[in-house]
């Protein structure tokens, strides 16, 4: 069975082909969520390689099929004997020495069924032919003349149906029944695995799409912070020259500003690296974008969502895909629980066969004989087989057992885990917008308190040590504003993937064919 995963993408592009080419000089290129997104389902390594896992799964469970395909074999034989004359004390006269030539040929058909019923078709025509040779024996070769060779040619044919039923061990299940089985629910394990992959790599590439954003804004803080830095020392500057401020005002304007160099160095160092992380997520072939800047075209938004417990909670514990996993996993145990336990049985086996013979002095007779059943021959009966001992049969049987109640406790703790996951999460959703809003209020009056300390450092009512604190109250507000909306829809990609919605809430459709 081939298995294919199709992606349906609601507003979808076709990106698939999109990555660009390196060239020596780096090159700027705009991306939205959107198509990051659309390019990680084509291009990322991890869903590949999860794809692929579910093929072979599908082609695994193709060729647990095999032991129900018939099997048609055709024999043609030939075995020549030559018997040397040979004296029994019991008999009268010795045994005359013989050539016998054996042809055989014919077809069969054998197998078995999903039932326990093996069957077994054959059919042959053997034609013998003997030359026996009583020469020793002058009395009896007169009757074979002119040589003493008496030679003799017949055919015989045969067709027969032998059938073998299990009733109790291998009845219900047996290893081919129970190797199809858990190959089935190791498909739809495969399949939920597949999915399961792509929600983590949307969610990685949604998490790191706004880690790049922010990241952005870092640098764009910093530089604002560095062009304050910098209109200041200059008026700094110019001040201590006309003697309204001390130098050591000028020193303390040189100082911040290089702190602020620093500080925008690493936020640049940050940038580049917050880069490569995403390019590694949406393309397979890193190396071709090695000298692009990707630019994020969605900017940081606060989208006020609201989140309902109850929901989210059925939401999580009906679509999670590791879920539904873990809960094959439990019906993969118990069908090895069902085939151990019918292996604690004796083998009864109900066996038989009919069919017909026929023997002629030609081929076409005999053959018409065993195929009208002239001749009919058949036997029926059963076979009971109990072996001495079940040490080995009860220990995996037990060992099956408490397999499958580790897979039950596993899927458990999987349930609880999820459960306390979706609501820690639901609470920092709201903790996360609540600190947007008191971010953004907080950097609003930074910049407030800073403009009128200004106002008052040109009137000399104030000093410059001050406006230089204002300045870093201002910068870490505004930093904190950035942290927080990137927090809260960092906060909420990581809900939609817990409750098990993110693969809706991205518009992508998962089909398994």
């Amino acid at each position: 069975m081939l298995f294919r995963i199709l992606l349906t993408l609601a507003l979808g592009t076709a990106v698939a082909n999109s990555a660009p080419t390196a060239t020596a000089q780096p090159q700027a290129r705009f991306v939205s969520l959107r198509e990051c997104i659309e390019l990680a389902l084509t291009r990322n390594l991890d869903i590949q390689i999860s794809r692929l896992n579910a093929d072979m799964m599908g082609y695994s469970l193709t060729g647990a099929y095999v032991p129900y395909v018939p099997v048609l074999s055709f024999m043609a034989r030939h075995d020549f004997v030559s018997q040397p004359g040979d004296v029994d004390p019991q008999k009268f006269n010795m045994d005359q020495p013989y050539e016998l030539n054996t042809d055989q040929l014919g077809p069969s058909l054998t197998g078995q069924l999903p039932i326990g019923l093996g069957y077994a078709f054959n059919a042959y025509t053997r034609e013998e032919n003997m030359r026996t040779d009583f020469r020793g024996t002058p009395a009896d070769a007169a009757f074979f003349k002119p040589d003493g060779i008496r030679r003799t040619n017949n055919y015989y044919s045969e067709a027969r149906l032998d059938l073998t039923q299990h009733l109790l061990k291998d009845s219900w299940i047996d290893a081919e029944r129970q190797t199809i089985q858990l190959r089935r629910k190791g498909l739809k394990m495969s399949e939920q695995a597949f999915r399961f992959q792509i929600m983590k790599t949307v969610l990685a590439v949604e998490l790191n799409y706004y880690d790049l954003v922010s990241a952005r804004e870092m640098v764009k803080v910093q530089q604002e912070a560095l062009k304050f830095r910098q209109q200041f020392l200059k008026e700094t500057r110019r001040r201590v020259e006309l003697g309204d401020l001390p130098p050591l005002d000028a020193e303390q304007a040189e100082t911040q500003l290089q702190i602020t160099l620093t500080a925008l160095s690493a936020a640049r160092e940050a940038l580049a690296s917050q880069e490569n992380t995403l390019k590694s997520l949406i393309t397979d072939d890193f190396n071709a974008w090695v000298d692009i800047d990707l630019i994020p075209a969605d900017p940081l938004a606060v989208v006020r969502t609201e989140v309902n417990r109850e929901e989210s909670v059925r939401s999580a514990l009906n679509t999670r895909p590791d879920l539904k996993e873990a809960r094959l996993a439990v019906e993969q145990k118990a069908v090895i629980v069902r085939y151990r336990k019918n292996q604690l049985f004796p083998t009864l086996d109900v066996v038989g066969r009919y069919g017909g013979l026929g023997v002629a002095s030609a081929p076409g007779p005999s053959t018409d004989q065993a195929k009208d059943l002239h001749d009919p021959t058949y036997f029926y009966g059963a076979v009971l087989s109990v072996p001495l001992t079940l040490a080995a049969e009860r220990g995996n049987y037990r060992a099956s057992k408490a397999a499958k109640e580790i897979a039950e406790l596993q899927l458990k703790k999987a349930e609880q885990d999820v459960l306390w996951q979706v609501i820690d999460h639901i609470n920092r959703v709201a903790a996360r917008l609540d600190r947007v809003t008191s971010t953004r209020k907080a950097r609003a009056y930074a910049a407030s308190a800073l403009a009128a300390e200004e106002k008052k450092l040109d009137a000399g009512l104030t000093t410059s040590f001050v406006v230089l604190e204002l300045q870093q109250i201002l910068t870490r507000a505004a930093t904190a504003e950035v942290e927080a909306i990137s927090d809260y829809n960092r906060m909420l990609a990581q809900l939609a993937f817990e409750d098990g919605t993110i693969l809706e809430k991205t518009r992508i459709d998962v089909q398994a064919k």
